[in-house]
């Protein structure tokens, strides 16, 4: 019998890297863990270390010291391994891993400033992109997938008054941890849960999604007990110019290489929360309704400035539009609770947003899902959950794809449409540790897409595999 095909010989460096890092951080964790406990132990603490809430423990009371000041610090490490069975431009396994670390502070209860807060994430990101190289989708199938780099993501400064019912933020802000976002989305790990791909594809440089970040101000009014609203400017680009392969997180691999003059765009949500209070008797519903208003221009997907089409080798530079928008609805609540528990039960989310066709390549995205905390008897912290992403492509660029064909410039088909299909289960092994197996489909790579070696065969719909495993350091 002969050996396995060759494309399943092939093993990423950057697999073999994600093992190792993930194996020395258990190392490592076992090791900080255990002097940690030792510490823990002769201060008569309590919980061993594998009831404790992180890996580290209490690193000799320097952690409770800190907390006791106003100052929290917090770090998680995620490794995976994953891969497209089937389908995607290539077959291929990776491993991606991410350390970010959290610093809070409480600026009343640490230096007396009544009302401040302050916020600094950091990230390191490890891997090969599995999306990008073998997939060739839209929507990255991983929320940690990105180029490597170590990189600033966040860092603000808060103000509240009132009782915190109205709060100022200014500074590094990522705008997914801000607007559009939804708590029971989260138990889903394909990126289009969290910043979404419309968003993500129709924005210069992406927009303020992982793991990029603008600079910028938002104010939060807490109208009454149910309603809030919210509204922000930010930079428009967090990574303005060109550069090979237009990536930009290479254009700005630090997170620091702030610009100020390009064109701001704007944001608004108003929120209305029902049963949010913990013990509350109802479920509890969040309903969301926002939008953004982008002041530069906009890439026409059909029409160059002489109104010729872009897909004709006779088309100039592309016509652009002054402005871009969009607005968005979210549905984010609980649908059953079990009897006699806080929080164990079916949720569900439903997200929508619609953009110009003129000018965004994918005007209209929905995403919904559905999750079950506790879903088996003694495993009231597993979660198990279930997503559905749809991106829909312009008419305006599938109009362009169809002149192509017409001209002779090209033989793609026309853009359409993609989607992604995710199951996955939480699996909590200690209050420390999550294993996390999940399984996607992903339909129409590129919105159907051809292959980058063969123009007349669009890339096949993908299956992919993969395990992560999450520690609270």
């Amino acid at each position: 019998m002969g050996g396995p095909a060759p494309h399943l010989r092939r093993v990423d460096f950057a697999m073999k890297t994600g093992i190792f890092v993930a194996r020395l951080a258990v190392a490592a964790g076992l090791g900080l863990g255990s002097a940690a406990a030792s510490a823990e132990e002769a201060e008569g603490a309590p919980k061993g270390f594998w009831e404790r809430e992180t890996l580290t423990g209490d690193w000799g009371g320097l952690r409770t010291d800190l907390a006791e000041k106003g100052v929290k610090v917090n770090a998680a490490y995620t490794a995976e391994m994953l891969g497209n069975a089937s389908g995607g431009i290539k077959r291929r396994a990776v491993g991606n891993a991410l350390l970010q670390v959290d610093v809070d502070a409480d600026l009343e209860q640490a230096v007396g400033w009544k009302g401040g807060a302050f916020h600094v994430t950091g990230l390191h990101i490890q891997g090969r992109q599995l999306s990008a190289n073998f997939i060739g989708n839209l929507i990255p199938v991983r929320d940690i997938e990105a180029a490597p780099s170590t990189r600033l993501f966040s860092l603000w400064l808060q103000q509240s008054v009132l009782d915190d019912k109205v709060s100022l933020r200014f500074g590094q802000l990522p705008m997914q941890e801000e607007f559009f976002n939804s708590v029971v989305a989260t138990n889903l790990i394909n990126s289009a849960f969290g910043w979404p791909p419309a968003f993500a594809a129709n924005l210069p440089s992406g927009g303020g999604g992982y793991p990029l970040s603008n600079l910028g101000t938002r104010l939060k009014v807490q109208a009454t007990e149910d309603l809030a609203v919210q509204a922000g400017v930010f930079t428009g680009n967090v990574a303005p110019g060109t550069n090979v392969g237009n990536d930009a997180q290479k254009r700005n691999r630090s997170g620091i290489d702030y610009t100020v003059d390009e064109a701001p765009m704007w944001m608004f949500e108003s929120q209305y929360g029902l049963n949010q209070a913990k013990g509350a008797a109802g479920l509890p519903t969040m309903f969301k309704l926002g939008g953004w208003y982008y002041n530069g221009r906009a890439t026409d997907q059909r029409y160059d400035i002489a109104g010729v089409s872009l897909g004709s080798n006779a088309a100039g530079a592309a016509k652009t539009h002054r402005g871009n928008w969009a607005i968005y609805g979210i549905y984010d609540g609980m649908l059953y609770k079990e009897a006699g528990t806080e929080d164990l039960g079916l949720s569900a989310f439903l997200r929508v947003t619609g953009l110009p066709d003129d000018r965004n390549q994918m005007p209209l995205y929905v995403d919904t899902g559905l999750s079950y905390k506790g879903p088996l008897e003694g495993r009231d912290d597993d979660v198990v959950a279930v997503g559905f992403a749809f991106g829909a492509m312009s008419s305006s660029l599938a109009a362009r794809d169809a002149d192509a064909r017409r001209f002779g410039t090209a033989t793609a088909p026309d853009h359409d449409y993609e989607a992604a299909v995710e199951l996955t289960y939480r699996y909590q092994v200690t209050p420390w540790m999550t294993l996390v197996p999940d399984a996607q489909y992903v339909i129409h790579p590129g919105g159907t897409t051809t292959l980058p070696e063969n123009s007349r065969k669009t890339i096949p719909d993908a299956t992919v595999l993969g395990l992560r495993t999450v520690f609270k350091l």
